[in-house]
């Protein structure tokens, strides 16, 4: 019988993966946690239940975690990945919910830079009921086609390996059943074991009520050798969970959202001006009833001798300036996700180059398009074929250099110490000049154009 257990390293990263999403996910979610991320301060004091809803209402969580998640994927999509696959329909559905291979793949790029941790299975839609085997040639001729599903880690919920090959894992899934008009909900675990003399089997099992087992509903046995399943990690493919690329940003994050919170506290309880009357008397307090009206158009007319001051608190600063230097520190952690790291290179460069300068973003991006690449090798049934393949253009070099880096390129070239090919190879990476220029059309154009301006002649 399978339960829905997890494996020990899975129990380990959760609390990571949360911490991550909840950073991502903005202000109400973080605020949902309540002291997850925001201890009260006056845990005892009278009304604490009170007090802090106010305090936390008045803190403002700084989604930097979130835009720079949003940053990085749209500079990893700058440009489409290339895609070659046989099966065309995948461009267009890839899991039979009507969401295209690339959204698909943005999808799970945003999982593994938030957790660290991804997975995806090559399947074929169940045959019809009462079916028990199903080999790939049966399914195809049947009109089946392949789907390439994506799985979160926190539906990776358990694995083993035997020999270097995966040979089980558990998948959360829900499953979705109408009754009497109505959409019903069930948890439900995929089961995907590989046995010596049956090759792969799928298991599904359903939970049907909250106190009720795990009941098995449906049983396929393939033929395959393997289990068409991989990992997708921000390190490496392996089943091993990798540290969440975000994860000290979001760290940082949470950390500004403390201090935002005693800013707020105290910009609110000592930044409002208090009016003290000294030298008034009782008969005094008894003429104007006790109520005083302060603002502009209200005028206190006060006994002789006495006098009126305003009470206003100097400023601190300290918490401001926490959050302040937390900002800096965010911004340098967002642009170090882009920045070179040195790194191991995964399956999808050349093997002659064993290491070489690489970001934590151009390498979750290198795994996830060897993940989809052995996914969509696996679709064709060519595990070994290296006509399927999806790769994510990594070269991030002109989004990172600036106006110098351009001045420095024009400099050289100038300068005579490098080729005018080269400069203008590098200028048109940079989108400086059109990249469907050809050196000859570059060099026409510049003769057309005539003499410069020489703006930079002294007179």
């Amino acid at each position: 019988m399978t339960t829905d257990y997890k494996h020990p390293q899975y129990e380990k990263f959760a609390p990571l993966w949360m911490k991550v999403r909840d950073a991502c996910s903005g202000e109400d979610a973080v605020k949902q946690k309540g002291e997850a991320y925001l201890p009260n301060p006056a845990p005892t004091a009278e009304n604490a239940a009170q007090r802090y809803e106010r305090y936390k209402m008045r803190a403002v969580y700084f989604n930097a975690t979130g835009r720079t998640l949003a940053g990085l994927i749209g500079v990893a999509y700058a440009k489409w990945p290339e895609i070659a696959t046989n099966n065309k329909s995948l461009l267009q559905d890839a899991d039979g919910t009507g969401v295209g291979l690339i959204g698909q793949s943005q999808l799970v790029l945003s999982d593994v830079l938030q957790t660290g941790r991804a997975g995806l299975l090559t399947d074929w839609p169940k045959a019809e009921i009462g079916r028990k085997f199903r080999s790939r040639a049966e399914a195809e001729s049947l009109g089946f086609v392949p789907r390439v599903l994506a799985y979160t880690a926190e539906q990776i919920l358990t694995w083993q390996h035997s020999a270097g090959m995966l040979t089980r894992v558990v998948l959360q899934e829900t499953r979705e059943e109408y009754e009497a008009g109505e959409v019903k909900q069930y948890p439900q675990l995929r089961e995907l074991v590989l046995n010596a003399d049956r090759g792969y089997t799928i298991l599904v099992w359903v939970k049907y009520s909250e106190t009720g087992k795990y009941m098995l509903v449906e049983t396929v046995t393939t033929g395959l050798g393997y289990i068409p399943f991989t990992f997708v990690g921000a390190v490496n493919n392996d089943s091993a969970p990798d540290i969440p690329p975000l994860l000290d940003l979001a760290n940082l994050n949470l950390a500004h959202y403390r201090n935002s919170a005693d800013f707020e506290e105290s910009a609110f309880v000592m930044g409002q001006p208090q009016a003290v009357l000294t030298g008034i008397t009782d008969d005094w307090r008894e003429k104007v009833g006790g109520t005083l009206y302060f603002g502009a158009g209200n005028a206190w007319i006060l006994p002789t001798d006495a006098d009126a001051k305003l009470l206003q608190v100097s400023p601190n600063t300290l918490a401001k300036e926490a959050m302040n230097d937390k900002e800096r520190m965010m911004a340098l952690l967002g642009a170090r996700l882009m920045a070179p790291t040195e790194s191991a290179k995964t399956a999808t460069q050349s093997s002659a180059e064993t290491k070489a300068a690489y970001s934590q973003l151009s390498l979750a991006c290198d795994n996830v398009s060897a993940a989809y690449t052995k996914a969509l090798q696996w679709a064709e049934g060519t595990p070994l074929s290296s006509s399927q393949s999806f790769a994510i253009d990594t070269d991030f070099t002109e989004l990172m250099l600036d106006a110098n880096a351009i001045r420095e390129i024009v400099a050289a070239w100038q300068a005579g110490a490098i080729p005018q090919s080269d400069a203008w190879a590098a200028l048109r990476k940079l989108r400086v000049i059109d990249p469907g220029k050809t050196d000859e059309k570059v060099a026409g154009e510049i003769e057309a154009q005539g003499p410069t301006l020489a703006l930079n002649e002294v007179a």
